[in-house]
């Protein structure tokens, strides 16, 4: 920017005039104020120099006489006039020029600070929408925390709900196949005309081979349906010794009373020769039933004169040992128990 007078030449001519006039006073303010006013100032005196020479010019031209006719017509007055006019509209439009630009940046200052104004509120707005978004996110965060445990409850109930209807269909498909079975068996419907221990070993076969293992598989109890069987075999069989037995002397009459069909047919039912050694230890008894038959099917050349005898033997030999004497209770619970748990054993490995 052009400043009109320097510091040092302000001074000066501070100092050779002996006074600083108003109008001094107020542009040096207005430039400080307004740092362009100086070039406006200057391009405008400049104007009014080159109007002004042009004037002198014009004077100086017309030489003393004809000063003295502008004189006496009055043109001369007319041209200071205008001079003066001149000037008096450089100010004037300086002036107003001046008062416009600084309007100007009244408004400028005023439209920044409403933009600042604005800026503020935007960025208060913007803060508090996003304080907002942060709660409806913490909200929307501990809601889909509250689904997914709602969720996992349902499914847990779920899960209970259809296991527990699960373990219904099967306990149900268990009693009707176990009430199917035993109400053939005590009408003499199944296993009529054989000895009450091989109907029996065959009557739990039958039991253990249906829905009833299958209850057993996915419940695990192994109570239920195995005293079930003890009590309703006990309760419905009318050939059951009273008092203590030799386990030898039953299955010998056993086989005796058979006939050879009957004979072949069961010791077919109840062979063990093509079970493997490791089933075969967790059924002794079932082992010394099934032997005894396969022993009485043989000529009678070769077969033993007590095949029973023989059975006991040959499984405390290769088995385990078993007690010589028994109840029809504890002999009932033993063949259902040994049955129960080869079937078991048979699915297992099927399944493995």
């Amino acid at each position: 920017m052009t400043n009109l007078f320097s510091p040092q030449e302000s001074g000066n001519f501070q100092q050779n005039t002996g006074f600083v006039t108003p109008s001094t006073q107020t542009l040096e303010k207005l430039q400080r104020r307004v740092p362009v006013v100086g070039d406006k100032a200057i391009i405008d005196l400049i104007n009014g120099i080159q109007i002004n020479k042009e004037m002198l010019r014009y004077r100086k031209n017309r030489g003393w006489f004809g000063n003295l006719i502008s004189k006496l017509d009055g043109s001369d007055n007319k041209r200071q006039i205008l001079l003066d006019g001149n000037l008096i509209a450089g100010q004037e439009a300086l002036a107003n020029w001046v008062l416009e630009l600084t309007d100007s940046l009244k408004i400028s200052q005023t439209a920044l600070e409403i933009t600042q104004n604005s800026l503020l509120e935007a960025r208060d707005a913007i803060r508090h929408q996003k304080q907002r978004l942060q709660k409806q996110e913490d909200a929307i965060n501990k809601l889909s925390e509250q689904f997914n445990q709602l969720a996992e409850q349902v499914h847990q109930r779920l899960n209970n709900i259809e296991s527990r209807i699960r373990k219904l269909e099967v306990r149900v498909a268990a009693n009707e196949d176990l009430d199917h079975i035993i109400t053939a068996w005590a009408a003499g419907q199944t296993y009529s005309q054989l000895p009450w221990a091989i109907q029996i070993a065959l009557l739990a076969r039958e039991v253990f081979s249906s829905s009833v293992i299958n209850y057993e598989l996915e419940t695990g109890d192994k109570e239920r349906y195995r005293q079930l069987l003890v009590n309703k075999i006990i309760a419905h069989s009318k050939q059951l010794p009273n008092s203590f037995f030799g386990i030898g002397d039953l299955l010998e009459q056993t086989w005796i009373s058979m006939n050879n069909d009957d004979r072949e047919l069961t010791a077919g039912l109840l062979e063990i020769r093509s079970i493997p050694q490791k089933r075969l230890t967790n059924i002794p008894h079932l082992f010394v039933i099934g032997t005894t038959l396969e022993l009485a099917t043989l000529p009678e050349e070769v077969r033993p004169n007590k095949p029973a005898q023989s059975a006991i033997y040959l499984c405390r030999a290769q088995i385990d040992s078993i007690s010589r004497t028994t109840d029809a209770r504890e002999f009932i619970t033993t063949i259902v128990e040994e049955t129960a748990n080869d079937c078991l054993t048979i699915i297992n490995n099927i399944s493995n």
